[in-house]
């Protein structure tokens, strides 16, 4: 590598500390309790590890290993250290950018571009960057987001490499171990069961010589017999999906496609929230704040990337961006950037590639940072229904609520789900030391229960009597 380059490197090291680890400040919050709550009652029970792979009755989603297993072992590792929690999602997000370094040379060695190493090293910098991580990293329940992303970029790897290693055992435990990662990934999340046709849109970028022989064709078979086990088993253990995650062939393709752009982009989903609501010229700024700094990275790769990639390498390109995304094309409205997590890898790979062979390699790296400052800092300073800032209303909240010595059974009623959700029943229970089958979510507080819980869709809440479920002297804003 050039001074350059590992100047870059070292820049770009740098600024992901500065984008990320304000994070470990986050509280837990939403979906965490939940997790925290069935973490504590397995180890507490001393439930079998194996449970959460055939769960005794129907649930929602089938993660085991990205979410029972994994809050399990984080339990018993930090306990309820919301800090030290988010510290292992930093981990995660690292782990998974290293993969997809590892990816990016195995990539640029099989398509003889130059310098593979450093392609890789900036790939992985540059994908652990951006923007769309901003939930994996802030909120401990996505942490399936970067397992996922490590599983699948080791998969592809491991795919890429096995036509290259020769004739000897390299070849089939290369194909062995995409197949435990391939598993590993259809445990975490559902949409790794896009990966084997990942692994043709792969096979062709980096063909002739990647080209896939007899013995990759035979796994690439044995990959969609594990799928379909998967399946199988999935359809029974799955109950019917949340009106959220309906799916819906209309104009949602073309708005989550749109999304999609936007995620490469690194435009923070609060600022399309804007657009959509009361502040779009707020909104549609901070996009444009957050896009045209990458583009101009992609602007200066543009030159060396015109270079190295034929037509049908875009073409690869292109189909895989596609191909990764396609389980959230249909979704009815509940469309998260870090769905495209896998999406970004090879792009992030293309981009290092274009910047490595380019003179302005530091202002490439520095664009796509600061784009990816922009979009990560802007969304920390937003209060509710910013993601983050409900995050710490609810911290604030179940501070405030502690002091009041709430016991259960507890009446709550609140008048903005979306607000209270970053509490949730399950949050109350654990912060307050509640049962959670005691606390009842009503829509009014009903007179002769005792006192109620009472959150106005502002974030005030009263901890009085019905029927107002307001005790003037017990008024909080909070």
């Amino acid at each position: 590598m050039s001074r350059t380059s590992l100047t870059a490197a070292a820049f770009l090291v740098l600024l992901n500390g500065l984008i990320w680890l304000p994070a470990l400040q986050t509280p837990f919050w939403g979906d965490d309790y939940l997790f925290l709550q069935g973490a504590h009652m397995a180890n507490l029970s001393g439930e079998s590890w194996l449970a959460p792979f055939w769960p005794e009755g129907q649930v929602k989603f089938w993660r085991p290993l990205s979410q029972e297993s994994y809050w399990r072992v984080l339990y018993l590792a930090v306990a309820a250290d919301a800090r030290m929690a988010h510290l292992l999602n930093l981990g995660l997000l690292v782990l998974a950018s290293c993969a997809v370094g590892l990816l990016g040379a195995t990539i640029a060695r099989t398509c003889e571009w130059n310098d593979p190493v450093w392609t890789g090293v900036l790939g992985g910098l540059l994908y652990g960057s951006l923007a769309l991580h901003l939930l994996p990293v802030h909120w401990v329940s996505a942490a399936n987001s970067s397992i996922l992303s490590l599983l699948t970029a080791l998969a592809l790897a491991a795919w890429i490499a096995a036509p290259q290693s020769g004739r000897g055992v390299a070849r089939p435990l290369l194909l062995g171990a995409m197949l435990v990662f391939l598993t590993a990934a259809l445990l975490s999340k559902e949409s790794a069961v896009m990966t084997p046709l990942l692994m043709l849109a792969l096979s062709l970028f980096v063909a002739p010589r990647g080209r896939p022989g007899r013995t990759e064709v035979a796994f690439w078979i044995a990959c969609w017999a594990i799928i379909a086990v998967w399946l199988a088993a999935r359809s029974a253990l799955i109950g019917a999906a949340d009106a959220e995650y309906k799916l819906t062939l209309g104009a949602n393709l073309i708005r989550n496609l749109t999304s999609l752009l936007g995620w490469l982009l690194n435009v923070p989903r609060e600022s399309l929230r804007l657009i959509l609501s009361d502040q779009p010229l707020l909104g549609a700024t901070w996009a444009l704040a957050a896009a045209v700094p990458i583009l101009g990275a992609w602007a200066i790769a543009a030159r060396s990337l015109r270079l190295e990639l034929r037509g049908r390498q875009l073409l690869a390109a292109v189909t895989f961006v596609l191909i990764a995304y396609g389980p959230y094309f249909p979704l009815a409205w509940n469309s998260y950037a870090y769905y495209a997590a896998v999406a970004a890898m090879l792009p992030a790979i293309l981009l290092a590639s274009g910047l490595s062979g380019s003179s302005s390699i530091m202002a490439g790296v520095a664009l796509a940072g600061l784009s990816s400052l922009i979009a990560v800092q802007g969304t920390r300073w937003l209060d509710h229904p910013g993601l983050i800032g409900r995050a710490y209303w609810a911290e604030s909240t179940f501070s405030a609520l502690e002091k009041e010595q709430i016991k259960g059974p507890l009446t709550v009623r609140p008048a903005d789900p979306q607000r209270f959700y970053a509490m949730g029943a399950a949050g109350l229970a654990w912060r307050l030391g509640i049962d959670p089958s005691a606390v009842i979510v009503v829509e009014t507080c009903p007179e002769g229960v005792g006192r109620c819980l009472s959150i106005d869709a502002d974030g005030r809440w009263s901890w009085g009597f019905p029927p107002y479920g307001r005790s003037p002297d017990q008024d909080n804003a909070q």
